[in-house]
């Protein structure tokens, strides 16, 4: 989809709004703002934000899992180094 629309900016408490047409509407209640020389691009949080929050949840949740310590082995000097 390469629309382009206009659309309102309002005032919602302290904070800046934007209406959006219904072209528009994001499947999730999330999303991710980011500044660029252009202007702003919002990305909708898409399956891996789910993903990774739903992993997230899972921490702790089997106690007889063994701890693997991170970045535990040496670092070895490869041949295409």
């Amino acid at each position: 989809m390469n629309k382009t629309i206009k659309a309102r900016v309002f005032q919602s408490g302290n904070s800046q709004a934007i209406r959006l047409p219904k072209a528009f509407r994001f499947k999730s209640d999330v999303v991710t703002l980011e500044k660029t020389p252009q202007g702003l691009l919002v990305l909708e949080d898409g399956e891996n934000a789910r993903r990774a929050r739903a992993f997230a949840k899972l921490a702790g949740s089997c106690p007889d899992f063994p701890v693997i310590a991170a970045n535990s082995a040496d670092n070895l000097k490869r041949n295409w180094e």
